[in-house]
């Protein structure tokens, strides 16, 4: 009996050695960026999916270097030339070799015969994360049910001390995505103590703190992100956040800084802009006319920014101001039967609330005009301009 026993582990050690040799091979043959060999070669040696370190390796290299992909169930592979780039090529259109292969089949009928490989485990995580990642709600699943699975994966193997940086990180994220703010920081501090120079991870955690008051420690976790992100969208958009977080804590100052840090770094963001311009009046700051200008130059036939601006300007009880700005901006659109009758239409509008119903009047008959050049007959907004003039029917010109 001891013999056979002795017998069955050499058997297995050298089927774990010759899983390792091709697993090996291949990745010698990915940093040649040969990955059609590569999957040809894995695929060689496990033909029916039964080796779990097989399936892992050959999930990871489709998943990381497929050229064109059929919702993640079909992937076609290029061997590169020495000179090519993956990046360069993909999602275009060629003559490539395709391979069969569904992870979400093959990794859990793996998961069932292999309950206590928890490496299936973090694998089956990482490909839900990445379709969720990619699909955006428009896969096989719901986007629901893709988190719930990712996270349950990445969580079974957790408990058993299987995971990485980015699995942990998959945890707190799928905690974030239910709201559960809480649960979410232990996990994205340990995937920074696995990989410190991750801006996600440290972004996340800042938004958790935050929902959770505890802002001081979101603002310090943020500019971690801040230092370590290199894109200008993500930069910006975490400057926004410290500013936020700075506003929290009433410190209009620093709250300002890091505003006009995020518009140094993306220039004319709206949403940098209109953040910047609502403190600036709240703080009676003289740079507000001059943002204002700004915020209306970004899209001065948007009804978003008018009504913005009105928003902005009522608060601090100044709407003649605006009724003076919209109109020195007439003469640079009087060929801009959209822009002019937006200038036209939003001044009706504050002299209606003003009471000043005759300028009212003559604004919207003016605004009507414009509008008749570039709307249908139909629109909405000449519904809303007779409604008010019903209104001010009784008023003359």
């Amino acid at each position: 009996m001891k013999l056979k026993l002795t017998l069955i582990l050499i058997f297995c050690v050298t089927i774990s050695f010759a899983q390792k040799g091709v697993i090996d091979e291949a990745n010698k043959l990915i940093e040649l960026k040969k990955y059609e060999s590569a999957y040809k070669l894995l695929d060689d040696a496990d033909p029916n999916n039964e080796k779990p370190e097989i399936a892992i390796a050959k999930t990871e290299l489709l998943i990381n270097y497929y050229v064109t992909t059929e919702k993640h169930q079909i992937f076609a592979l290029k061997d590169l030339n020495p000179n090519e780039e993956l990046s360069a090529i993909r999602g275009g259109e060629g003559n490539f070799s395709r391979f069969k292969f569904s992870p979400n089949t093959v990794l859990p009928d793996l998961i069932e015969k292999y309950p206590d490989n928890y490496e299936l485990q973090k694998e089956l995580g990482n490909f839900y994360h990445e379709i969720h990642l990619k699909y955006d709600d428009n896969w096989l699943l719901p986007d629901s049910v893709l988190v719930n699975k990712f996270q349950s994966y990445y969580l079974n193997a957790y408990k058993h001390d299987v995971f990485d940086a980015w699995s942990a990180y998959g945890i707190g994220y799928a905690y974030l995505i239910n709201l559960d703010y809480q649960s979410s920081i232990p996990y994205f501090k340990k995937s920074i103590e696995l990989n410190n120079k991750d801006p996600y991870s440290n972004y996340n955690l800042a938004y958790a703190y935050l929902y959770t008051d505890q802002t001081e420690k979101g603002i310090e976790s943020a500019k971690k992100a801040l230092d370590l992100y290199d894109d200008p969208g993500n930069m910006a958009n975490v400057a926004r956040m410290i500013a936020v977080m700075y506003l929290e804590l009433e410190d209009s100052v620093n709250a300002l800084e890091y505003y006009k840090r995020s518009d140094l770094i993306q220039p004319d963001n709206y949403s940098t802009v209109e953040a910047l311009l609502e403190l600036e009046m709240d703080l009676n700051m003289e740079s507000y006319k001059e943002r204002t200008k700004q915020l209306f130059l970004l899209a001065p036939e948007a009804p978003t920014v008018y009504q913005d601006l009105m928003r902005f300007y009522w608060t601090v009880n100044k709407p003649d101001e605006l009724i003076e700005f919209l109109s020195e901006q007439t003469s640079n659109y009087s060929a801009d039967y959209k822009v002019s009758g937006n200038l036209k239409f939003y001044t009706a509008l504050i002299q209606h609330d003003k009471k000043d119903f005759k300028n009212a009047k003559l604004n919207f008959q003016l605004a009507k005009e414009a509008y008749e050049k570039v709307f249908d007959a139909d629109h909405q907004v000449f519904k809303v301009i007779e409604s008010y003039n019903n209104k001010l029917a009784n008023f003359g010109s």
